[in-house]
Protein backbone atom coordinates (compact mmCIF):
# COMPACT_ATOMS: atom_id res chain seq x y z
CA UNK A 1 0.00 0.00 0.00
CA UNK A 2 1.56 3.29 -1.02
CA UNK A 3 1.55 6.61 0.83
CA UNK A 4 -1.51 8.00 -0.91
CA UNK A 5 -3.56 4.84 -0.57
CA UNK A 6 -2.85 4.47 3.14
CA UNK A 7 -4.06 7.96 4.12
CA UNK A 8 -7.15 7.71 1.93
CA UNK A 9 -7.90 4.25 3.26
CA UNK A 10 -7.45 5.53 6.83
CA UNK A 11 -10.21 8.12 6.42
CA UNK A 12 -12.42 5.80 4.37
CA UNK A 13 -12.23 3.20 7.14
CA UNK A 14 -13.33 5.80 9.70
CA UNK A 15 -16.42 7.03 7.88
CA UNK A 16 -17.55 3.59 6.69
CA UNK A 17 -17.13 1.86 10.04
CA UNK A 18 -20.13 0.52 11.93
CA UNK A 19 -19.42 2.87 14.82
CA UNK A 20 -21.26 5.94 13.45
CA UNK A 21 -18.08 7.92 12.84
CA UNK A 22 -17.23 11.00 10.80
CA UNK A 23 -14.00 12.94 10.36
CA UNK A 24 -12.91 16.52 9.79
CA UNK A 25 -9.57 17.56 8.33
CA UNK A 26 -8.19 21.08 8.04
CA UNK A 27 -5.48 21.83 5.47
CA UNK A 28 -3.48 24.94 6.31
CA UNK A 29 -0.72 26.84 4.56
CA UNK A 30 0.00 30.15 2.92
CA UNK A 31 -1.37 31.04 -0.50
CA UNK A 32 0.14 29.14 -3.41
CA UNK A 33 1.25 26.10 -1.44
CA UNK A 34 -1.16 23.70 -3.12
CA UNK A 35 -3.83 23.37 -0.43
CA UNK A 36 -6.67 23.09 -2.92
CA UNK A 37 -4.91 20.47 -5.02
CA UNK A 38 -4.16 18.49 -1.86
CA UNK A 39 -7.81 18.73 -0.85
CA UNK A 40 -9.02 17.56 -4.26
CA UNK A 41 -6.59 14.63 -4.34
CA UNK A 42 -7.44 13.52 -0.81
CA UNK A 43 -11.18 13.83 -1.42
CA UNK A 44 -10.94 11.86 -4.67
CA UNK A 45 -8.79 9.06 -3.24
CA UNK A 46 -11.00 8.69 -0.15
CA UNK A 47 -14.09 8.54 -2.39
CA UNK A 48 -12.45 5.75 -4.42
CA UNK A 49 -11.80 3.76 -1.25
CA UNK A 50 -15.39 4.30 -0.11
CA UNK A 51 -16.68 3.13 -3.49
CA UNK A 52 -14.62 -0.06 -3.12
CA UNK A 53 -16.29 -0.68 0.23
CA UNK A 54 -19.85 0.48 -0.40
CA UNK A 55 -20.26 0.06 -4.16
CA UNK A 56 -20.77 2.44 -7.03
CA UNK A 57 -18.14 4.79 -8.47
CA UNK A 58 -16.09 7.40 -6.65
CA UNK A 59 -18.14 10.30 -8.06
CA UNK A 60 -21.09 8.96 -6.10
CA UNK A 61 -19.22 10.07 -2.98
CA UNK A 62 -17.29 13.11 -4.22
CA UNK A 63 -17.99 15.43 -7.12
CA UNK A 64 -17.78 19.18 -7.57
CA UNK A 65 -21.50 19.67 -8.17
CA UNK A 66 -22.62 18.24 -4.84
CA UNK A 67 -19.59 18.27 -2.56
CA UNK A 68 -17.51 21.40 -3.26
CA UNK A 69 -18.03 24.79 -1.62
CA UNK A 70 -15.57 27.46 -2.66
CA UNK A 71 -15.26 30.71 -0.63
CA UNK A 72 -19.02 31.08 -0.17
CA UNK A 73 -21.30 30.70 2.87
CA UNK A 74 -24.18 29.96 0.50
CA UNK A 75 -22.29 27.06 -1.05
CA UNK A 76 -21.20 25.79 2.36
CA UNK A 77 -24.80 25.67 3.56
CA UNK A 78 -25.85 23.90 0.35
CA UNK A 79 -23.29 21.08 0.47
CA UNK A 80 -23.52 20.50 4.22
CA UNK A 81 -27.29 20.74 4.64
CA UNK A 82 -28.07 17.12 3.76
CA UNK A 83 -24.95 15.35 2.44
CA UNK A 84 -25.17 11.86 1.02
CA UNK A 85 -24.08 9.09 3.37
CA UNK A 86 -20.32 8.39 3.27
CA UNK A 87 -19.70 11.37 0.99
CA UNK A 88 -16.63 13.61 1.15
CA UNK A 89 -17.28 17.34 1.54
CA UNK A 90 -14.63 19.82 0.40
CA UNK A 91 -14.85 23.37 1.83
CA UNK A 92 -12.18 25.35 -0.01
CA UNK A 93 -10.77 28.64 1.33
CA UNK A 94 -13.21 28.50 4.23
CA UNK A 95 -11.41 31.36 5.98
CA UNK A 96 -12.80 33.82 3.42
CA UNK A 97 -16.53 33.57 4.26
CA UNK A 98 -16.09 32.39 7.87
CA UNK A 99 -13.53 34.83 9.24
CA UNK A 100 -13.14 34.34 13.00
CA UNK A 101 -13.32 38.10 13.49
CA UNK A 102 -16.97 37.78 12.49
CA UNK A 103 -17.64 34.71 14.65
CA UNK A 104 -20.98 36.14 15.81
CA UNK A 105 -22.25 36.51 12.25
CA UNK A 106 -25.29 34.51 11.12
CA UNK A 107 -23.12 32.52 8.69
CA UNK A 108 -20.72 31.44 11.44
CA UNK A 109 -23.53 30.49 13.81
CA UNK A 110 -25.21 28.36 11.15
CA UNK A 111 -21.94 26.68 10.19
CA UNK A 112 -21.08 25.90 13.81
CA UNK A 113 -24.50 24.30 14.25
CA UNK A 114 -24.16 22.25 11.07
CA UNK A 115 -20.72 20.79 11.78
CA UNK A 116 -21.87 19.65 15.21
CA UNK A 117 -24.93 17.79 13.86
CA UNK A 118 -23.93 16.21 10.53
CA UNK A 119 -22.36 13.11 12.14
CA UNK A 120 -25.15 10.60 11.26
CA UNK A 121 -24.23 10.79 7.56
CA UNK A 122 -20.70 9.41 8.15
CA UNK A 123 -18.96 12.14 6.16
CA UNK A 124 -15.39 13.30 5.76
CA UNK A 125 -15.15 17.11 5.74
CA UNK A 126 -11.98 18.66 4.30
CA UNK A 127 -11.42 22.38 4.95
CA UNK A 128 -8.63 24.50 3.44
CA UNK A 129 -7.51 27.82 4.93
CA UNK A 130 -4.37 29.93 5.02
CA UNK A 131 -4.23 29.71 8.83
CA UNK A 132 -6.31 27.98 11.47
CA UNK A 133 -7.04 31.21 13.36
CA UNK A 134 -9.00 32.53 10.38
CA UNK A 135 -12.01 30.41 11.31
CA UNK A 136 -14.07 30.27 14.48
CA UNK A 137 -12.93 28.16 17.44
CA UNK A 138 -15.65 25.53 16.97
CA UNK A 139 -14.57 24.20 13.53
CA UNK A 140 -10.94 24.87 14.43
CA UNK A 141 -11.01 22.58 17.46
CA UNK A 142 -13.59 20.02 16.34
CA UNK A 143 -11.41 19.05 13.35
CA UNK A 144 -9.61 15.88 14.39
CA UNK A 145 -6.75 16.13 11.88
CA UNK A 146 -4.51 18.83 10.45
CA UNK A 147 -2.46 18.80 7.26
CA UNK A 148 0.10 21.61 7.14
CA UNK A 149 1.57 22.38 3.73
CA UNK A 150 5.35 22.72 3.97
CA UNK A 151 6.78 22.91 0.45
CA UNK A 152 6.01 22.16 -3.16
CA UNK A 153 7.54 21.33 -6.50
CA UNK A 154 4.82 22.10 -9.02
CA UNK A 155 7.14 21.24 -11.93
CA UNK A 156 7.17 17.68 -10.61
CA UNK A 157 3.49 17.88 -9.65
CA UNK A 158 3.93 17.35 -5.91
CA UNK A 159 3.39 19.15 -2.61
CA UNK A 160 4.78 18.06 0.74
CA UNK A 161 2.81 18.32 3.98
CA UNK A 162 3.01 17.46 7.68
CA UNK A 163 0.28 15.27 9.20
CA UNK A 164 -1.00 15.70 12.74
CA UNK A 165 -3.91 14.73 14.88
CA UNK A 166 -5.70 17.55 16.72
CA UNK A 167 -6.13 16.58 20.36
CA UNK A 168 -7.78 18.87 22.90
CA UNK A 169 -7.03 18.36 26.57
CA UNK A 170 -10.40 19.29 28.00
CA UNK A 171 -9.12 19.85 31.54
CA UNK A 172 -6.67 22.51 30.40
CA UNK A 173 -8.33 23.62 27.16
CA UNK A 174 -5.00 23.27 25.34
CA UNK A 175 -4.68 21.69 21.90
CA UNK A 176 -1.89 19.25 21.05
CA UNK A 177 -0.75 18.10 17.61
CA UNK A 178 0.82 14.61 17.80
CA UNK A 179 1.94 12.95 14.57
CA UNK A 180 -0.58 10.69 12.86
CA UNK A 181 -0.13 6.93 13.23
CA UNK A 182 -1.55 4.63 10.54
CA UNK A 183 -1.11 0.88 10.82
CA UNK A 184 1.57 1.29 13.46
CA UNK A 185 3.62 3.73 11.36
CA UNK A 186 4.19 7.37 12.29
CA UNK A 187 3.49 9.73 9.38
CA UNK A 188 5.71 12.80 9.70
CA UNK A 189 5.47 13.86 6.07
CA UNK A 190 3.09 13.19 3.20
CA UNK A 191 3.47 13.80 -0.53
CA UNK A 192 0.38 14.91 -2.43
CA UNK A 193 0.41 14.50 -6.20
CA UNK A 194 -1.33 16.85 -8.61
CA UNK A 195 -4.90 15.67 -9.32
CA UNK A 196 -5.96 14.71 -12.84
CA UNK A 197 -5.95 17.62 -15.27
CA UNK A 198 -9.68 17.29 -15.91
CA UNK A 199 -10.34 17.83 -12.20
CA UNK A 200 -7.96 20.78 -11.82
CA UNK A 201 -9.31 22.47 -14.96
CA UNK A 202 -12.89 22.13 -13.71
CA UNK A 203 -11.88 23.34 -10.25
CA UNK A 204 -10.14 26.43 -11.67
CA UNK A 205 -13.25 27.22 -13.73
CA UNK A 206 -15.50 26.97 -10.66
CA UNK A 207 -13.11 29.06 -8.57
CA UNK A 208 -12.86 31.77 -11.23
CA UNK A 209 -16.65 31.95 -11.49
CA UNK A 210 -16.97 32.21 -7.72
CA UNK A 211 -14.37 34.99 -7.52
CA UNK A 212 -16.20 36.91 -10.24
CA UNK A 213 -19.50 36.43 -8.39
CA UNK A 214 -17.97 37.63 -5.12
CA UNK A 215 -16.47 40.73 -6.75
CA UNK A 216 -19.87 41.56 -8.24
CA UNK A 217 -21.60 41.09 -4.89
CA UNK A 218 -19.02 43.27 -3.12
CA UNK A 219 -19.49 46.01 -5.72
CA UNK A 220 -23.27 45.82 -5.31
CA UNK A 221 -22.89 46.06 -1.53
CA UNK A 222 -20.69 49.13 -1.88
CA UNK A 223 -23.17 50.70 -4.28
CA UNK A 224 -25.98 50.06 -1.79
CA UNK A 225 -24.01 51.99 0.83
CA UNK A 226 -23.76 55.07 -1.39
CA UNK A 227 -26.46 57.55 -0.48
CA UNK A 228 -28.09 59.24 -3.48
CA UNK A 229 -27.56 63.00 -3.69
CA UNK A 230 -30.53 65.27 -3.19
CA UNK A 231 -31.42 67.82 -5.90
CA UNK A 232 -30.04 70.57 -3.64
CA UNK A 233 -26.70 68.74 -3.27
CA UNK A 234 -26.50 68.31 -7.04
CA UNK A 235 -27.22 71.98 -7.74
CA UNK A 236 -25.31 73.60 -4.88
CA UNK A 237 -22.09 74.15 -6.87
CA UNK A 238 -23.99 75.99 -9.61
CA UNK A 239 -25.98 77.98 -7.04
CA UNK A 240 -22.78 78.95 -5.26
CA UNK A 241 -21.25 80.16 -8.53
CA UNK A 242 -24.36 82.21 -9.35
CA UNK A 243 -24.40 83.75 -5.86
CA UNK A 244 -20.79 84.80 -6.26
CA UNK A 245 -21.79 86.49 -9.52
CA UNK A 246 -24.33 88.58 -7.64
CA UNK A 247 -27.57 86.70 -8.28
CA UNK A 248 -30.21 87.00 -5.60
CA UNK A 249 -31.63 83.92 -3.91
CA UNK A 250 -34.93 84.34 -5.77
CA UNK A 251 -33.13 84.69 -9.11
CA UNK A 252 -31.20 81.50 -8.41
CA UNK A 253 -34.28 79.61 -7.19
CA UNK A 254 -36.63 80.54 -10.05
CA UNK A 255 -35.04 78.50 -12.91
CA UNK A 256 -34.41 75.57 -10.52
CA UNK A 257 -38.11 75.48 -9.53
CA UNK A 258 -37.31 75.54 -5.81
CA UNK A 259 -37.98 77.99 -2.99
CA UNK A 260 -35.43 80.66 -2.20
CA UNK A 261 -35.17 79.22 1.32
CA UNK A 262 -34.05 75.90 -0.20
CA UNK A 263 -31.24 77.65 -2.03
CA UNK A 264 -30.33 79.55 1.14
CA UNK A 265 -30.15 76.41 3.28
CA UNK A 266 -28.05 74.57 0.70
CA UNK A 267 -25.57 77.42 0.37
CA UNK A 268 -25.23 77.79 4.14
CA UNK A 269 -24.33 74.10 4.44
CA UNK A 270 -21.30 74.61 2.17
CA UNK A 271 -20.23 77.83 3.88
CA UNK A 272 -21.53 80.39 1.36
CA UNK A 273 -22.59 83.65 2.99
CA UNK A 274 -26.20 84.46 2.01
Amino acid sequence: MNNADSLAQFFADIITSRHNQHAMVKIVGRAGMGKSWAGIELATEVAKCVADKKGGVYTDYFNFNNNLACMSTTEISKVMKSPKKYSVIFLDDIGVPLNSRKWQSEANIKFNNIIQTFRPNHNLVIMTMQAGFLIDKVPRTIAGYEIEMLSNDFDKGITIAKLNQVVMKHKTGKIHYPYLYIGGYKYKRYIFEKPDKALTDEYERIRAEQLSRMEKEELEEEMDKVQPMSPSEIMVDLWSELKQKGWSLREIARPSHVAASTVSDALKKVGVVV
